[in-house]
């Protein structure tokens, strides 16, 4: 007797606030060349004027205008179907794409064990590469960036953003992924827990993906197949941003120590690897 070979499944998180119309349906018309199991948005926006639109292509409209963060938003929608799925997809409402992409993560997925989350190539509109797979930064490092020296920044994201690493073609671990567009292994954040609510917004990605290192189930960035982000990098604009993002700053390294050994040992075995590479 013949039986059909199991195919992996996934969903999809978005976490949504006053996102525009235009966006709503760029983001449905990527994802219609998929096949998510679900497709869950929490809408933080002030009121709900989003909901026809997200249901309209096919969403499932959640709407807490209490707005508790990017993070508790997001375990939100994977706490109530994650079940579904093998894999779960979270994206931001800025990214784009063509084709199945998300199959061919899925496939990487499947193949590799020792992955516990994967992310695509991400370039800007204008066709420029974003180094989204990084070291785990230090405070000074976030110090650096943020300064009006142009010498000290650069050097800071020659180190921080692996510029040694092969973004056009290259497969590799890295112990901070962008949360931008990120594929997990469903029961894998069963077990070590998914976003730390605490943080509103910002940082939170580093901190997941920083668990997922230490549990030795890695973070990859997979150059195969690509995907568009506007990133609009807020906190560089916005006042009340930067005070979030600050305080999230603070809140990480209270987590994880401001003088941290573990970090420079988790970076240096993310660099061994390009020296194995080479």
């Amino acid at each position: 007797i013949e039986t059909a070979s199991y195919m992996s499944v996934f969903g999809v998180g978005l976490v949504a606030y006053k996102m525009k119309k235009s966006d709503i349906k760029a983001l449905s018309v990527s994802l219609s060349y998929t096949n998510p199991v679900y497709k869950v948005v929490v809408d933080n926006s002030p009121n709900s004027e989003s909901k026809e639109a997200f249901e309209n292509l096919g969403w499932t409209y959640l709407h807490n205008p209490k707005n508790p963060g990017f993070g508790f938003s997001h375990n939100m929608i994977f706490n109530s179907y994650s079940k579904l799925a093998d894999y779960h997809l979270i994206v931001n409402p800025d990214v784009t794409f063509t084709g199945n992409v998300v199959s061919e993560l899925v496939h990487f997925l499947d193949q590799n064990e020792q992955a516990g989350c994967v992310m695509p190539k991400v370039y800007f509109p204008n066709g420029k590469i974003q180094r989204s797979a990084k070291l785990l930064p230090g405070p000074l490092d976030l110090i650096g960036r943020r300064l009006p020296l142009s010498i000290l920044k650069n050097k800071v994201n020659r180190r921080l953003e692996l510029q040694q690493a092969n973004y056009e073609t290259g497969i590799f671990k890295a112990p901070f992924l962008s949360g931008c567009f990120l594929l997990f292994r469903s029961r894998l954040i069963d077990d070590i827990g998914f976003f730390d609510s605490r943080f509103f917004m910002y940082m939170e990605d580093i901190d997941l993906s920083r668990r997922l290192w230490k549990n030795s189930t890695y973070p990859f960035f997979y150059s195969n197949i690509s995907v568009i982000h506007r990133e609009e990098k807020g906190s560089g604009q916005n006042i009340k941003l930067l005070m979030i993002h600050i305080a999230s700053a603070l809140l990480y390294f209270r987590k994880w120590g401001w003088v941290d050994k573990e970090r420079r040992k988790i970076n240096k075995e993310c660099l061994e690897q390009f020296v194995k590479m080479s």
